[in-house]
């Protein structure tokens, strides 16, 4: 049985045809398997479990449960081969180490390294081998839609870009206040003088991913003075030695960039 890998970077061999009934997948594609699975998994599961206290056991089980959950029905559906026992347990580790350090985790830091492991996992899933989807039910029920919008969507690009959606919502959120929490306490303390970012911050980010994919950049300016102008009476009224003003520029940069940074994989 094939292992269901494909080396990086590699182009479909001459002659090479889809199944019937599947959208052939562009080289590019191909590359963004392994880093799909991890954002997926990890967007569950910050989803699952709670946003501002450390999960009970059962709670941190039941969120490993759902990411194990989205690995295997993802892997099955895009039918990557025998490679997923090698895969899905390894993402999973991941995983379950992301709930142990994270800032709602089981374990506190006051040090962004779980944003640095989380980096270091992107650009190994971008960098090694990736599996090859083959016709799985996942891969069918996509080919079967009569969306004319997705008619030249691979279905990898599909499956990326819910798994980017997945992850803007609540794990970029966590990023964030991880970031916050290395600038000092005293910049995150400022969060309880400002509202509503966690609920804007998802919407904004997933916006901003939705604009630029589009090319329409004028709205991304537009999404950024529209916040500036929003903040600014909160701002302006920041006393001497106050933190209000890092808080949001660094809070804004980093949601942003998560968003950004994910435009390059289309």
């Amino acid at each position: 049985a094939s292992s269901g890998l494909a080396p990086a970077r590699a182009s479909e061999p001459p002659g090479w045809s889809a199944p019937a009934g599947v959208r052939a997948t562009g080289g590019k594609d191909e590359h963004v398997i392994l880093l799909t699975l991890l954002l997926a998994a990890v967007g569950t599961a910050d989803l699952v479990r709670p946003e501002n206290r450390a999960p009970s056991r059962s709670q941190a089980v039941g969120a490993a449960v759902v990411a194990a959950i989205v690995l295997v029905l993802l892997s099955t559906g895009l039918a990557i081969g025998a490679i997923a026992w090698l895969i899905v347990p390894t993402i999973l580790a991941f995983v379950i180490g992301w709930m142990l350090f994270a800032p709602v985790g089981m374990v506190q830091t006051d040090r962004p390294w779980p944003v640095a492991s989380l980096v270091a996992a992107a650009l190994v899933a971008l960098a090694v081998p990736q599996p090859t989807v083959g016709d799985g039910w996942l891969v069918r029920w996509y080919a079967g839609l009569d969306v004319p919008s997705l008619a030249d969507v691979p279905v990898e690009q599909f499956v990326l870009g819910a798994a980017c959606v997945v992850y803007l919502v609540e794990s970029a959120n966590i990023v964030v206040r991880l970031m916050l929490i290395g600038t000092g306490p005293s910049v995150l303390a400022t969060e309880n003088t400002l509202q509503g970012g966690r609920i804007l911050g998802p919407i904004e980010r997933v916006f901003v991913l939705g604009m630029a994919l589009a090319g329409q950049f004028a709205a991304l300016s537009v999404v950024v003075a529209a916040k500036g102008i929003l903040r600014f009476p909160e701002i302006s009224k920041d006393t001497a030695g106050g933190t209000r003003a890092e808080y949001v520029l660094v809070g804004s940069f980093v949601s942003l960039a998560q968003a950004l940074v994910l435009v390059p994989l289309f």
